[in-house]
């Protein structure tokens, strides 16, 4: 079976995508298993093949061939793209509480690990955060308005949730209106978790796309870099998946900033950043920023403030994001660096100091980490020992996840085949056996499910 070109289905789109259902792989947040549809063990091998070429290249200062590069760019940055929502899932703060929840929810099951009812609270918990990482379709709402014409223009909003029951309920919800160039409203996406991880997902994909096109003779370089920034545009100004995008937007207009690639990286060092916030710095700003310096003093500006500072309350990464966003000096970026330093002057204006941040985050981290360590069921244990390590080889300052240092499970193939894309000897997850964790965590995925439905 040869490489596809474009469409399978699963939860994340590739650029290559027309809309939301068009995808080439997926990381499942139920077994932790990372999937690439767009390939399978024959077509694999055909990407080592061009893999070797390409190490031979590089060492020889020489250009890749079009049709290496073809092969190469279907599938490498999809690769690192998924692997990036792994990382997020169990080298973060955010993925360490998410492992820790797991965990919990997994060996409550009173049948398979002896739980009691007491303890089944936990499965309805893990189900939600996953429910709730991407807000369900009710609350994105597209306009009739045909007219996407660029550039876009935005406005924040803040709604509330609606319980299970129906009734509105206190935990907001931060939403971005886009407007096409006439200032019509075209949709309103949430600031999700899922922004926060698919942003950073989306700049390792970019990065691992630019990797490859630099290595291309320079009349080809050209033309598919050209090519490529067309498809990003294309990709953020897909009004179907906005929610994926919003967070590269709130970057580019803040700062004013028309290179897409640029704005992907400061968003991505942003997105991670909120995602090793720890829970006492957003406890923090909630109740010691000075708000009324960033919205103002007026009625109206006091309700907005509240619902923020709910939002913060509820550890929503969609409120520090927008909050930092906010609180940054207007500017356009010239380089990466100015980034960073908008972000840490943004975060003093919220009264955080960043190495605190950084302490804080890692004494969290190593919190949820070591309880999800000691669970009793090993394919959790085994990632959280994994991500331990990885935590510990972050680089805040870095937009790019040196991937090559860290432990990382195969991926399985379209033909639920497996490959090892990490070879280091200091990666603990090489070679394990897909189908063994997807046969132990999948238990645990129909238990909370099965007990969900019987919520009332």
């Amino acid at each position: 079976m040869s490489i596809k070109d474009s469409k399978s289905s699963s939860s994340h789109p590739s650029i290559m995508s027309k809309g939301k259902k068009e995808v080439l792989g997926s990381y499942d947040f139920f077994t932790t298993i990372v999937t690439l549809y767009s390939t399978d063990a024959e077509g694999w091998e055909e990407v080592k093949k061009c893999m070797v070429r390409l190490k031979q290249c590089i060492s020889k200062n020489e250009y890749i061939s079009y049709k290496d590069y073809d092969t190469l760019s279907k599938v490498i940055p999809l690769i690192f793209h998924e692997y990036t929502h792994f990382y997020d899932c169990s080298s973060t703060v955010w993925g360490a509480r998410y492992l820790d929840m797991m965990a919990k929810a997994y060996t409550a099951d009173n049948l398979t690990h002896g739980g009691k009812e007491q303890d089944f609270h936990h499965a309805k918990k893990f189900h939600d955060l996953i429910r709730f990482s991407r807000l369900p379709e009710y609350y994105t709402e597209n306009t009739k308005v045909t007219d996407d014409s660029r550039p876009w223009d935005y406005f924040e909003s803040i709604g509330n949730r609606f319980s299970s029951s129906g009734e509105l309920t206190d935990h907001p919800i931060v939403f971005t209106w886009f407007l096409n160039k006439n200032g019509e409203q075209l949709v309103r996406s949430p600031i999700s978790t899922i922004s926060l991880l698919e942003c950073a997902a989306m700049a390792q994909e970019i990065n691992k796309n630019l990797f490859l096109i630099d290595l291309l003779e320079k009349a080809e370089r050209t033309i598919e870099l050209n090519i490529y920034r067309n498809k990003i545009l294309d990709y953020i100004y897909n009004r179907d998946i906005t929610e994926y995008s919003v967070c590269a937007h709130l970057v580019a207009n803040k700062c004013q900033e028309t290179d897409i690639f640029l704005a992907y990286k400061v968003s991505a060092v942003l997105s991670r950043l909120v995602l090793n916030t720890p829970s006492s710095v957003f406890l923090q700003i909630a109740e010691h920023c000075d708000f009324e310096s960033i919205f103002g003093c007026t009625e109206s500006a006091g309700e907005y403030i509240e619902k923020i500072r709910k939002g913060l309350r509820y550890l929503e990464p969609g409120f520090l994001y927008y909050l930092i966003c906010r609180a940054m000096s207007d500017g356009k970026l010239n380089k990466l660096d100015e980034g960073f330093s908008l972000i840490y002057a943004s975060l003093q204006k919220l009264g955080v100091d960043y190495e605190d941040l950084k302490n804080e985050s890692r004494k969290e981290f190593l919190e949820y980490s070591r309880v999800a360590e000691s669970s009793k069921i090993e394919s959790i244990s085994m990632i959280a020992k994994a991500g331990q390590r990885n935590y510990e080889l972050n680089n805040w300052n870095n937009f790019k996840i040196d991937f090559h240092r860290l432990s990382l499970p195969p991926a399985r193939l379209d033909d639920f085949s497996q490959v090892d894309l990490i070879l280091a000897d200091a990666n603990s997850l090489k070679s394990v056996c897909l189908d063994k964790i997807e046969e132990e965590l999948s238990v645990g995925e129909s238990w909370v499910i099965k007990f969900v439905d019987a919520c009332a």
